[in-house]
């Protein structure tokens, strides 16, 4: 059976959200307002059954660590604690990558721009993508 991965990249007002299968396909993005991840976490465990669950360690997992470590005891996945060092830089990169800039933004560097909506959902997508590189002994 194919493993499934859900990465949850936590922030003070919103969490980006990514599930990924086997061989790190990613197969569903979302953002989240961290208020309302409580009520969502469920329904998305229920939805995609991830064997594995990543969170980022930051500054505001608190909460969400707490709502997960209580799902354990009625879903059956593993719950790992990331490193989410330089996520939301490599997600700004991603983003651009499969969004590019059009017209006259082609011509402004990608390094002065922000992109033009949240992204922590690509943060997220982050964390499946360095967690699946490292492997899981470095976690």
């Amino acid at each position: 059976m194919a493993e499934v991965l859900m990465a949850v990249d936590p922030g003070r007002e919103k969490c980006g959200v990514a599930v990924a299968a086997s061989g790190g396909n990613i197969v569903h993005r979302q953002i989240v307002l961290t208020a309302q991840m409580e009520e969502r976490i469920p329904e998305l465990l229920k939805r995609f059954s991830p064997s594995r669950v990543l969170l980022g360690r930051g500054t505001f997992s608190g909460n969400i660590k707490k709502t997960l470590e209580r799902l354990k005891e009625v879903f059956p996945f593993e719950f790992l604690l990331v490193d989410e060092k330089n996520s939301t830089e490599k997600a700004r990169k991603l983003y651009f990558r499969e969004n590019p800039p059009r017209g006259f933004w082609k011509l402004v560097p990608l390094g002065l721009q922000v992109p033009p909506e949240p992204y922590d959902d690509y943060a997220a997508q982050i964390l499946v993508e360095e967690y699946l590189m490292r492997g899981e002994k470095n976690a």
